[in-house]
């Protein structure tokens, strides 16, 4: 396991070079920064593990209601999966919500290779280690997402590829196109969103603020950005989309074309309708299956 978390090990050069390949402009005054792969630089990780696991406006409103809903579903989710498969699971994080399907595969006797995909080295070791010390088979993989397919190659062994709330990082038409080259011939995905029309956006907003910011911060250090001396203002609309107000810019910014008083977008993590879920999904994956427990999160078996 040790020689693949060490495969292609990611300087701080390659994340500050990756930052301004990234940063592409909106409109007039506003830039998209939403890479969501640059959150997780080297040393950054505890400040999100802490949104995660500790007590905070976004544990109680997104990471609880999430891991419940997983854990609801998770026997039904397994029924639709083959008796063997690849579970590549994107960003598995810190939490173990892996764990709800673990446990569901293990009662149906279904058996499968588990294959955690992360930039970071650390949350790999932490998953692997996880499954194996289960009895479960391992491969982790450090890649970007964008890579992976290209990396994983062709299989004869279907793909269960499993994103969950990641998907609301991305724009519906990016992510799904990419998880179709990712699951290949015969494989499913799942991903999960919060709808917004089951939630209250203003707490949601709040938080989304305040102190989550500080996990958005590290993306700023990426493009010479001091994230209290350079940024004017930080704000959360109801999308739920971040906004960093550029009050310095620095010559990188200024060959890009960013200006002071522009916005830049560090990250968004969309709350869709049902309706827009179901017809984003099936426009790409017209077999999908929902999961609805009648609570905040829907999922999708994309196939």
């Amino acid at each position: 396991m040790e020689g693949i978390l060490n495969r292609d090990p990611c300087s701080q050069e390659w994340f500050k070079k990756r930052a301004f390949e990234s940063l592409h402009r909106i409109n007039e005054r506003d830039w998209d920064f939403s890479d969501s792969l640059l959150l997780y630089t080297p040393g950054s990780e505890d400040e999100y593990v802490t949104r995660q696991e500790t007590e905070t406006p976004y544990s109680r409103m997104v990471t609880i209601p999430e891991r419940r809903f997983i854990e609801a579903i998770s026997e039904q989710l397994m029924r639709e999966l083959p008796e063997h498969f690849e579970y590549i699971d994107l960003g598995p994080g810190s939490e173990h919500k892996e764990q709800f399907l673990f446990d569901a595969a293990k009662k149906m006797g279904k058996t499968f290779t588990y294959r955690p995909v992360d930039i970071s080295a650390r949350y790999l070791e932490l998953s692997a280690k996880h499954a194996q010390d289960q009895g479960i088979a391992a491969d982790p993989i450090r890649s970007s997402f964008e890579e992976l397919p290209e990396k994983l190659g062709k299989s004869t062994t279907p793909r269960f590829v499993s994103l969950g709330l990641t998907y609301s990082n991305y724009e519906p038409e990016q992510i799904l196109k990419l998880l179709k080259a990712t699951t290949g011939e015969g494989g499913m995905a799942f991903v999960n969103a919060q709808l917004r029309d089951r939630i209250d956006l203003g707490t949601l907003v709040e938080a989304y603020s305040g102190d989550t910011y500080k996990v958005f911060d590290s993306k700023m250090k990426l493009i010479g950005l001091d994230p209290e001396k350079d940024i004017a203002k930080k704000e959360t609309d109801d999308g739920v989309r971040v906004w960093y107000t550029v009050g310095k810019t620095n010559p990188e910014l200024d060959r890009k074309g960013v200006k002071l008083g522009d916005r830049l977008m560090p990250v968004m993590s969309l709350r869709p309708t049902e309706e827009k879920l179901k017809n984003d999904t099936q426009a790409v994956f017209p077999n999908s299956v929902y999961f609805d427990t009648s609570e905040s999160f829907i999922g999708t078996l994309l196939k």
